[in-house]
């Protein structure tokens, strides 16, 4: 009875484990402080994602906006900025229909130059949420499940 208990929490710490630990981003990257994200930039303008490309290599995404308002430059009615992938290595996490204050320098931006959301689509944050919220449901009750069936069903030792 003991060994299948035993069994029973082990696949239950398995399966239950990851989903506190892809929750929470890892960060590497590390920003100066201190500074005006206007006067350092080149660029700076309030706009609304339109496009987020992820390149096929994987290390680079570029970000297509529609401007709003141009708080320094001359960065048209939309543009193209390159940002990192990942939040370890600085990239800013753009997401389509947000809408943002940016700060560019040579065509680039990072999460270090002072970029802000302003708002975001309710709708998109809610959608994954609620995913989020159901997948971990679904996954107690298949745990949940699976532990009721080995509870009464017991291997039989000779």
């Amino acid at each position: 009875m003991f060994s299948h208990l035993r069994r029973a929490l082990v696949l239950l710490l398995l399966v239950l484990a990851p989903i506190s630990v892809a929750g929470s981003p890892a960060w590497a990257c590390s920003c100066a402080t201190g500074f005006d994200p206007l006067e350092r930039s080149e660029v700076a303008f309030v706009g609304v994602v339109e496009d987020v490309d992820a390149d096929w290599v994987g290390s680079d995404v570029e970000v297509e906006f529609a401007v709003e308002s141009v708080l320094k430059g001359d960065p048209g009615s939309k543009v193209t900025l390159i940002t990192a992938e990942d939040s370890a290595s600085c990239g800013y996490g753009f997401v389509e229909g947000g809408r943002y204050q940016v700060y560019s320098v040579g065509g680039a931006t990072s999460s270090c130059d002072g970029n802000e959301l302003l708002a975001r689509m309710h709708r998109e944050v809610e959608d994954r949420t609620r995913i989020f919220w159901v997948g971990s449901a679904l996954v107690l009750v298949a745990v949940a499940g699976g532990l009721g069936w080995l509870i009464r069903h017991p291997r039989k030792t000779q």
